[in-house]
């Protein structure tokens, strides 16, 4: 049996426009009226308590427990952010591994899972989404509301399979495939959209010091977000209530150096940063996809075998 403890850390991205990663000084600069919009920021804080435990010596049930603090700070409120923070439990995720393949050299496993709607949400509706300037064309008011979520809403399938392959007793490559796959909307009509992950790269045993150093090369799909709710009638229109979110899609390309310390047969300590080295969002609520820089995350983390 073994027991995780993971915290990490984000500063997510800053408010960008088009295709151009720009300070908001710099934005207000070349379009005034993009100062109407405030500068925001967010701030991501994320514990995790998991266990694991051996039904077989090939097959292990896991059960993680999160606690989320999303945070959003800004220079001017309007309806769609203001300084806020939004914490609390995250969604469960219980999971069943069976190892297919077990060598001296070679491990090959597979994974089987189910998201549980555990995490906060706050209500959203179609006009949640609409722009200043969508709201005053249909004469409509866009509602005070928030966009910051914990989990999805709804009972998430996810699969996977991971590889190991020992090269010699210091050196060794790790992969993994990992695609969740919502498939219904939550009680609000917000449908997250399927994605997957990719992680592949080198570890090497540092001596024989305890330490493990790990770099990782990590890709991100995922497609946009959908909304099916009712249509907005104004004077001026009808705007379907049913559409992809905007920046919601998003492809990822990100570094993970890493180095683990097994201080002894049983306590290992865990240190990882994430660096995204690429990010592209599929549409933001002008119809464009936006090119962005993400800054670092940090990880660190404790397991416990017993």
């Amino acid at each position: 049996m073994r027991i995780d403890f993971n915290l990490q850390y984000h500063r997510l991205t800053r408010l960008v426009h088009g295709d151009d990663v720009v300070s908001f000084s710099e934005l207000v600069r070349r379009s005034p009226k993009a100062g109407e919009h405030g500068a925001a920021e967010f701030f991501l804080l994320r514990a995790d308590l998991a266990g694991q435990f051996g039904l077989t010596d090939r097959t292990e049930l896991s059960l993680d427990i999160p606690y989320k603090r999303a945070t959003v700070q800004v220079d001017i409120d309007d309806e769609h952010h203001r300084d806020e923070t939004f914490e609390g439990p995250g969604d469960l995720r219980f999971a069943a591994k069976h190892l297919f393949v077990v060598a001296p050299s070679f491990q090959l496993a597979g994974t089987l899972g189910l998201s549980i709607p555990t995490g906060r949400l706050n209500k959203t509706t179609a006009a949640s989404y609409l722009s200043h300037d969508r709201a005053a064309a249909l004469g409509v008011t866009v509602p005070e509301h928030s966009h910051l979520q914990l989990g999805t809403g709804t009972f998430d399938p996810f699969v996977g399979t991971e590889a190991l392959y020992r090269f010699d007793r210091h050196w060794m490559l790790y992969g993994r495939v990992e695609v969740d796959v919502p498939f219904y909307e939550n009680r609000y009509g917000y449908r997250t959209s399927p994605s997957g992950v990719v992680q592949l790269g080198p570890a090497a045993r540092i001596g024989e010091t305890g330490f493990v150093a790990s770099l990782f090369c990590e890709g991100l799909q995922s497609a946009r977000d959908r909304f099916d709710g009712d249509d907005i009638v104004g004077p001026g229109g009808r705007f379907d209530g049913s559409f992809g979110i905007p920046n919601t899609g998003r492809f990822e390309v990100a570094f993970q150096p890493g180095l683990s310390w097994g201080i002894t047969e049983n306590l290992t300590l865990n240190l990882q940063i994430r660096v995204p080295v690429y990010t592209r969002i599929r549409e933001n609520s002008a119809g464009r996809d936006v090119q962005l820089t993400e800054p670092v995350g940090a990880f660190l983390g404790m397991s416990w075998s017993f």
